[in-house]
């Protein structure tokens, strides 16, 4: 009894390991062209290990020796250790992604086709694979996992966009596989230029494929052309501001502030302007302008003081972070910012 028990636990740990490995390589995946006869081999080991699991139980049970069970026994060791690599390669590869801080890189190309997209003989598979042009060789193909939300919006003979960043151990790994909306619009386009929302689908789509300044000049161009939507323009600034793009920010909203009064637009492009450094004045003076437009607002405080402090103004730094956590508690960056400025403001009084 106390040898089942232990066969069962040991048959779930391989099975929720297998599991994890497969989810692993389905985030964090790498183009391999040996993706397909791995995922079999690993799927029949982790089947045949059930299999295996079931026939000890029933030998056990029928009063085999130990001799007679031993086939079984290096079976099952055999399907376990081809579970245990798979799920260290997967390891490698979830850390890999994990701990990668490179941008991702979009690369243009066409899925060839798409793997075990139909259900087989009645058995629904819980993976698929793309075969897609390779961006790294002409003429040859890559072979890559598909994550379950991608398997419902792509097909095979789809132009699409592969996201490839560096990975952490050097190892290029695919973040994203999206549908090449550049094309598909560059053609709507083409034939109905003023269509506003296919524009700004083009330009959330360079900003989630991480072409962020082709974000930007595409906002600005249908900012230009559509001067009433202001909360497009002022979206995507907020998106950008985030990332520290402030060029792009300023680009952004090139076309937005010069035209309409607007606290918000104003803190976003003068925080960009400031923090750039060689238009630090104006960008001060958007700041303030939208702190005297929106006084209960903590956010020109904070920008404010960002502002100042980059610009070697630490008086007028100190009370713009303490108005902005007085306002907006749980501001830890500021705080700190505030326990390095305050030593500085009160060193020459000191003296």
């Amino acid at each position: 009894m106390t040898r089942l028990v232990r066969a069962v636990l040991i048959d779930v740990a391989l099975a929720a390991l297998g599991g994890w490995a497969v989810w692993a390589q389905a985030i964090y995946r790498a183009p391999s062209a040996y993706l397909t006869v791995v995922l079999a081999a690993v799927t029949v080991a982790m089947t045949a290990a059930t299999v295996v699991f079931w026939l000890y139980a029933a030998f056990t049970r029928a009063g085999a020796t130990r001799e007679q069970r031993r086939p079984l026994v290096m079976l099952s060791h055999a399907c376990a250790i081809i579970v245990v690599g798979f799920c260290f390669y997967s390891l490698f590869l979830f850390a890999n992604g994990k701990f990668d801080l490179s941008d991702p890189v979009p690369h243009a190309t066409e899925i060839v086709s798409i793997g075990m997209e139909e259900p087989t003989l009645g058995v629904t598979i819980p993976f698929a694979w793309a075969e897609i042009r390779s961006w790294r060789q002409p003429g040859a193909t890559e072979r890559v996992l598909l994550r379950w939300d991608e398997r419902q919006r792509l097909w095979g003979g789809q132009p699409v966009v592969v996201s490839v960043r560096n990975g952490y151990y050097g190892r290029p790994w695919v973040s994203a596989i999206d549908p090449d909306v550049e094309r598909q619009s560059r053609a709507l386009l083409a034939i109905a230029p003023a269509a506003a929302q296919i524009r700004k689908d083009l330009a959330w789509f360079y900003a989630r494929t991480g072409r962020l300044s082709d974000a930007a000049t595409t906002t600005r161009d249908y900012a230009r052309d559509f001067p009433d939507d202001r909360d497009f323009p002022i979206a995507m600034a907020q998106l950008l501001t985030t990332r520290d793009r402030f060029a792009d920010v300023i680009t952004t909203l090139a076309e937005v502030v010069p035209r309409r009064s607007d606290a918000e637009a104003y803190m976003l492009f003068g925080y960009a302007l400031a923090m750039q450094g060689t238009r630090r004045a104006e960008g001060l003076t958007y700041l303030e302008r939208a702190r005297a437009m929106q006084p209960r607002n903590w956010w020109p405080h904070y920008a404010l003081g960002w502002a100042y402090a980059a610009g070697g103004d630490y008086a007028r730094a100190v009370p713009s972070f303490e108005r902005a956590i007085t306002m907006r508690h749980g501001l830890a960056d500021a705080e700190r910012e505030l326990q390095r400025l305050r030593p500085l403001v009160a060193g020459p009084a000191a003296r």
